[in-house]
C-alpha cells in the first residue's frame, strides 16, 4: 500500500507549530520466560491500582521509499486499538538533553492509512522537509498483546505496559518482550527506582532501542548499527553543573546506542564503540570525582572500567582477525597455514564475545546502567558538597575547562619528554594520557576554543598522535594473542603463519619507531587553541 504525496502534504507546511509534547518512558527488555513473573512481581503489585486492561495492538510503520523520515530523525506509525486508529509521529533523538524523553505527536485517523495533514500545525518543519512530495509506504508492522496498569508511587504516577508479541517484516519476524514505564506525573527518578526494584527479581536490561529501530533493521536484513560519538553540543555560558550533566548524558547515550551492535557482534565497531563510550564515561566521572570528592563518581568509574575490560578480548581478537591478519596473509600467499590460524583465532574470538555478552546480560552491568542513569538524572554528585565545590559547579564551565585542558596538555608534554628514549611501559602510559586528553578535548574544547580552525587543527594533531601510539600498542597486543593461539597441538602450517606475523610486525615496529617522531613533533608544534 502506498499513500500518495497529496494525501500527506500539510495544508500549510509553514504554519505555526504547537507545543512540543514529550513522553518520558523507560524500557526494560526481559527474557520471555520471565515476563509474566516480572510483570506481577511485588515491586509492581505493591503500587498497582488494579489488574489493568489487555488489548491487541496492530501497528504499521510508514516511511518514504528511501526512508527519508527515519534518516531525518522521525518515525511515523498508525496503530489500531479496537475500532479506533491513532497516527503517531515520534522523534528518534532524546528531547532536551535527556535519556528517557522523546518528542511525540498524535492524532486520530479514520483507518490504518496515515494522514499527516492532521498534525500540520504541530509537527516541526524538518518533518515536512524530509517528507517532501514523496509517497508513504508501509515498512513493517508489529503485533502486540499489551497489558496496561496504573501504578501509584509516593512521588510519581506511572503507566506500565507489558508488551508481548512480534515485529513482522515480510517473511521475517522477531519477538517483542518488554516492560515499558511511562511517567504520567511526578519525578522521573521514580522510573529508575521501580526498574531497580524489578532488577532484583531477574534480568532487566535498560534499552533505548525502539521497536521502529528494530523493525527497520529486520526489514533491511542488517545488523544493529554502531554509532560514533557525536560532537559536543555544549556551548555558551553554561554552568559546570549543567555541563557535567550534559556530558554524562551524551556518554551514556553513546553506550546505550552501541549495546545492541556489540551484543550482535556482526560488526567489530559495535564492541569498539561501546568500549570508547565506557572510556569517555570514565574520563568524565574522574573529572567530576576529583572536583566534588564524590565517592559515587569514583565507584561508577570503576564499574565502567570493569565493563570495558570484559569486552577487551572481543575487541583484541576483532582487530587481529579484521586488521592484522588479512594484509599479511595477502602478502604471503606461499604460506598455507593462515586458514588454520584464523579458525583457531575465531574460537578465541567467540569466547571473547561470550564473555562480553555474559557481562552485559548479568546483574552487575544492568544495575550499573540503571544506577548511573538515575544518578545523572538526579545529579547525585551534588550530595554532601562542600561550599567550595558547590560554588565551582555554579561557575561557568569554560573556566574549569581551561584548567583541565591546560593540566592534561602539560601532562602529555611532560610524559613525552625525551620521546625517543621512552621505554615501552612509559610509551604505553603516554598513550593513555593522550587518549584521556582526546576525550576531555572532545567535551571541553568547544567551551573555550578561540577559533574553530585552531580547534580543528589541534584535534587533528592529537588524533594523528593517538593513532600512531595506538598502532605501536597493537603490535604488543598481537604478540600476546599469538602466544595464546599457538597451542602445542596447532598444525605446523599454522605455526608458520604465526611466525610470518611475528616477523612482519617486527619490521613494522621498526618503521613505527621511526614514524612516531613526526606525529609527536607535530603535536608539540600545534598551539593550544585556548587562552590559558
Amino acid at each position: 500500500m502506498s499513500v500518495p504525496a497529496e494525501t500527506n502534504a500539510a495544508p500549510d507546511a509553514g504554519a505555526g507549530r504547537g507545543a512540543d509534547p514529550r513522553e518520558i518512558e523507560l524500557k526494560l527488555i526481559v527474557p520471555a520466560a520471565r515476563l509474566a513473573e516480572m510483570a506481577t512481581s511485588p515491586a509492581i503489585e505493591h503500587h498497582a491500582r488494579n489488574a489493568g486492561t489487555v488489548r491487541r495492538l496492530n501497528t504499521v510503520y510508514y516511511d518514504t521509499p528511501d526512508r527519508a523520515l527515519w534518516e531525518a530523525g522521525f518515525t511515523l506509525r498508525v496503530r489500531n486499538k479496537g475500532a479506533a486508529c491513532t497516527m503517531t509521529v515520534k522523534s528518534t533523538e532524546p528531547a532536551n538533553g535527556g535519556l528517557l524523553a522523546r518528542s511525540e505527536w498524535e492524532a486520530p485517523v479514520q483507518d490504518m492509512r496515515p494522514r499527516v495533514g492532521a498534525l500540520a500545525a504541530q509537527l516541526p518543519k524538518a518533518f515536512f522537509e524530509a517528507l517532501g512530495a514523496a509517497s508513504l509506504e508501509p515498512m513493517f508492522s508489529t503485533e502486540v498483546r499489551r497489558r496496561t496498569r496504573k501504578l501509584d508511587l509516593p512521588d510519581a504516577s506511572i503507566e506500565l505496559a507489558v508488551d508481548e508479541g512480534r515485529i513482522v517484516a515480510g517473511k521475517a519476524s522477531e519477538p517483542i518482550c518488554e516492560l515499558e514505564f511511562e511517567l504520567e506525573g511526578g519525578s522521573a527518578s521514580a522510573l529508575y527506582d521501580l526498574a531497580l526494584d524489578l532488577a532484583e527479581h531477574g534480568p532487566a536490561d535498560l534499552s533505548i532501542r525502539s521497536k521502529a529501530a528494530r523493525g527497520f533493521d529486520l526489514a533491511l536484513g542488517r545488523p544493529p548499527a554502531f554509532v560514533k560519538a557525536k560532537k559536543s553540543a555544549i556551548r555558551g555560558k553554561v554552568s559546570l553543573d549543567d555541563a557535567f550533566s550534559a556530558m554524562l548524558v551524551d556518554a551514556l547515550l553513546h553506550l546505550m546506542r552501541n549495546k545492541p551492535a556489540a551484543i550482535d557482534g556482526r560488526h567489530p565497531e559495535g564492541v569498539h564503540q561501546l568500549r570508547v563510550a565506557l572510556r569517555r564515561t570514565r574520563a568524565i566521572l574522574k573529572l567530576l570525582g576529583k572536583l566534588t570528592g564524590s565517592s559515587e563518581a569514583d565507584a561508577f568509574a570503576g564499574e565502567a572500567r570493569w565493563l570495558a575490560g570484559e569486552h577487551g578480548d572481543a575487541r583484541d581478537w576483532d582487530v587481529f582477525m579484521v586488521e592484522t591478519v588479512p594484509p599479511i596473509e595477502a602478502a604471503c600467499p606461499e604460506i598455507a597455514g593462515f586458514a588454520d590460524l584464523r579458525n583457531a583465532a575465531e574460537i578465541l574470538r567467540e569466547r571473547g564475545y561470550d564473555r562480553a555478552r555474559a557481562a552485559l546480560a548479568g546483574p552487575r552491568a544492568q544495575r550499573f546502567q540503571l544506577l548511573l542513569a538515575r544518578w545523572i538524572a538526579c545529579r547525585g554528585w551534588r550530595a554532601d558538597l562542600s561550599g567550595k565545590a558547590r560554588a565551582a559547579l555554579a561557575a561557568p564551565a569554560s573556566k574549569h575547562a581551561l584548567t583541565v585542558l591546560t593540566r592534561q596538555h602539560r601532562k602529555v608534554l611532560d610524559m613525552g619528554r625525551h620521546f625517543d628514549r621512552l621505554e615501552p611501559e612509559a610509551r604505553h602510559e603516554l598513550r593513555l594520557a593522550v587518549k584521556k586528553l582526546r576525550y576531555v578535548t572532545d567535551f571541553l574544547l568547544p567551551l573555550c576554543a578561540r577559533k574553530g580552525s585552531e580547534a580543528r587543527r589541534y584535534a587533528k594533531a592529537l588524533s594523528v598522535l593517538q593513532d600512531g601510539l595506538g598502532r605501536y600498542n597493537d603490535v604488543a597486543v598481537t604478540a600476546a594473542l599469538l602466544d595464546r593461539v599457538a597451542v602445542p597441538e596447532m598444525p605446523a602450517a599454522a605455526r608458520e603463519a604465526c611466525g610470518a606475523i611475528r616477523g612482519w610486525q617486527a619490521r613494522d615496529l621498526a618503521d613505527l619507531e621511526a614514524g612516531l617522531r613526526a606525529p609527536w613533533d607535530g603535536f608539540r608544534a600545534t598551539g593550544r587553541p585556548w587562552s590559558k
